[in-house]
């Protein structure tokens, strides 16, 4: 009787386990599709967690990316602008205590000073 007990709980364990995979496997996925619709067909993006935070990483083409990195108010407002609004989707796909943020990549180098919480974003409005 105590190994069904410990049985049912371990299986238990692993389905919730699974959900939480799941539902964070959906929110990477959301975003993904997202951003890809919003930033220019020449750019990459990678998606992916980060302890608490789904980190998006763009990088344009080289040259141009060398340019957007010397107008940093330019690059920071087209990272500002790619921030889902209030009514996205994917805000009910993650946990309150998670975030969305979003950094520039140039030639394989990011900065976090160019790096924008877009919850902290949605906050401030």
């Amino acid at each position: 009787m105590r190994w069904a007990l410990v049985l049912i709980a371990f299986v238990a364990a692993q389905l919730a386990m699974l959900s939480i995979a799941n539902a964070e496997d959906t929110a990477l996925g959301e975003l993904r599709n997202r951003l890809e619709q919003k930033v220019p067909s020449h750019w990459q993006v990678h998606v992916r967690w980060r302890d608490s935070v789904l980190l998006a990483s763009f990088m344009p083409p080289y040259r141009e990316a060398f340019d957007l990195w010397y107008q940093p108010e330019s690059l920071l407002q087209k990272m500002i602008d790619l921030c889902p609004d209030r009514r996205a989707r994917i805000w009910g796909m993650i946990r309150e205590d998670q975030d969305i943020v979003l950094e520039p990549t140039v030639g394989g180098k990011t900065t976090n000073e160019m790096r924008v919480s877009c919850r902290k974003l949605l906050l401030a409005d």
